[in-house]
C-alpha cells in the first residue's frame, strides 16, 4: 500500500538522506535548480513510499503567472508504481496542473495519467 509523506510528519526523515540524495542525482535532469531544502520547505511536497521503500516525490508549486506547476522524481524501475502516486496526487487539488515534461518517458506518463499538450513540452491537467 503506497504511504505518503510530507515535510510535517516525523517519518518523513526517516527517508530524508535517500529522498535528498535521489534528488541531487536527477536534479540536473529535472531542471529544478532549487537545493532539496528548499523544495521541501517551500513546495507542496509529498514523499511517497510502499512497505517502507521510497517511490519518490512528487511537488507542486505556484508559477510567476500564478499557474500550479509539478514537478517529481522517483527511484528506476518503478513506473507502474509512479503513475499510481502521480494519479493519486492530481486529486488533491481543484485546478489545472500544468508540468514540463524534460523527456519522453515524462512526457508519456503524463499523458497517460489525463494530461494533454498545451504547447511544446508543457502539458496540463485540466480541472
Amino acid at each position: 500500500m503506497i504511504r505518503v509523506l510530507i515535510p510535517l510528519n516525523k517519518e518523513f526523515y526517516l527517508f530524508y538522506p535517500e529522498c535528498k540524495n535521489l534528488y541531487e542525482s536527477v536534479q540536473e535532469k529535472i531542471c529544478d535548480p532549487n537545493s532539496f531544502d528548499f523544495i521541501c520547505r517551500n513546495t507542496y511536497f509529498y514523499l511517497f513510499i510502499d512497505e517502507n521503500r521510497l517511490i519518490g516525490a512528487i511537488y507542486y508549486f505556484v508559477d510567476k503567472d500564478g499557474k500550479l506547476f509539478l514537478n517529481g522524481f522517483a527511484n528506476k524501475k518503478m513506473h507502474k508504481l509512479n503513475l499510481e502516486c502521480l494519479k493519486m496526487s492530481l486529486d488533491w487539488f481543484d485546478t489545472d496542473i500544468y508540468a514540463q515534461a524534460q523527456n519522453r518517458a515524462s512526457a508519456l506518463c503524463l499523458l497517460r495519467c489525463g494530461f494533454r499538450r498545451y504547447k511544446e513540452n508543457v502539458f496540463v491537467f485540466e480541472k
